[in-house]
């Protein structure tokens, strides 16, 4: 089997793809949290990274029954200031991930789409969606 940095092929997709890099940066992780100092809000106090971000968060996944496919599943969030900023940014995840391929990433599909909530501790707002990849791994 060979070893395939999975999570870098997936930012290296969604870092290729204009309109969500313009709207999030490089603010396109692949994390369990956004980085210590992030906030969503541009006008926060003492934050050391602000704007819209997405996080994606592997979440295990199955063999596929060829053997020489994975089927990794992510969560993604997408923070923005308000509700409104962060439903944007969840359209244009989808619209740079659904049915997209690259490299050994032979597609990537959501399973359910953004749902909004809002974080009890933090107050901010983000959308949830589900992903599932199929990669080849032989």
């Amino acid at each position: 089997m060979i070893a395939i940095d999975i999570d870098a092929l997936l930012r290296t997709l969604l870092m290729r793809n204009a309109a969500l890099v313009g709207a999030a940066g490089t603010r396109i992780y692949i994390a369990s949290d956004p980085p210590a100092g992030y906030d969503p809000n541009r006008n926060a106090a003492k934050p050391t990274t602000t704007g819209p971000a997405v996080v994606l968060t592997g979440g295990g996944g199955r063999p596929n029954s060829t053997s020489v496919l994975l089927e990794p599943t992510y969560q993604a969030r997408c923070y923005g200031a308000d509700e409104a900023a962060a439903r944007d940014l969840d359209a244009l995840l989808f619209a740079a991930l659904h049915d997209k391929r690259y490299g050994r990433i032979r597609v990537a599909r959501c399973n359910v789409t953004g749902q909004h909530t809002q974080d009890p501790d933090t107050g901010w707002h983000f959308f949830l969606s589900t992903w599932q990849l199929t990669v080849v791994i032989a």
